[in-house]
């Protein structure tokens, strides 16, 4: 009975999800509320620098505003080709199912990208009761980037929280899929946001 009840809950999860995510749509500018994001109406057009990152996951801005401050807590930046997403706003912004992640901590922001028809980010997300229960050594074991996709009829952001749930998702909502999981080796090997974000691309294709 539980795992029907799963299999129904995540038929429901992947119905509700829009596969049309297009950067192009979001015009440059910042985007300080989540009303602006979904609306695609940018409520500043300050100079913008180009996205500054180390890792290819947390990238940051040096963004005015008309009074020549940083901005630090808008929801969404457009360059005008990319869209990226604040870390702190896109957690604020899950559904209940997915709270109690921790993040790196700091003001960065997460590329958006177009994986499949749906707006994809990744984070090393942690889940905080692992950190309780197990401490720093536990929750740095568990320290890897999972996959988070958009769902504009919910609006929420919905985080996959380990592989198995991204599998019986893709199993839901694109049977078709024949995936690989496989994580490689060596300088090849994939953590679980990659592995999903691969997975994901061979929706164009199918």
């Amino acid at each position: 009975m539980t795992k029907l009840l799963t299999f129904l809950s995540l038929t429901a999860f992947a119905l509700g999800f829009s596969q049309n995510f297009n950067p192009a749509q979001y015009p440059k500018g910042v985007y300080e509320t989540y009303e602006d994001f979904r609306t695609k109406t940018p409520s500043a057009s300050p100079n913008l620098s180009s996205a500054i990152t180390d890792d290819q996951i947390a990238f940051r801005f040096n963004n005015l505003d008309d009074k020549g401050k940083k901005l630090k807590k808008a929801f969404a930046v457009s360059d005008g080709q990319n869209v990226y997403i604040h870390v702190v706003n896109l957690i604020k912004k899950f559904n209940s199912e997915d709270k109690g992640q921790g993040y790196d901590g700091g003001i960065y922001y997460l590329k958006a990208e177009n994986k499949g028809g749906y707006l994809f980010v990744r984070d090393y997300f942690t889940s905080n009761s692992a950190a309780m229960w197990g401490g720093i050594i536990a929750a740095a074991a568990a320290r890897r980037t999972k996959g988070v996709i958009y769902d504009e009829e919910k609006e929420s952001f919905n985080l996959f929280k380990n592989i198995e749930e991204f599998k019986t998702f893709m199993q839901v909502n694109h049977p078709n899929i024949v995936l690989d999981l496989e994580k490689g080796k060596g300088d090849a090997k994939l953590d679980e946001g990659e592995i999903e974000a691969k997975n994901l691309e061979l929706i164009k294709s199918a």
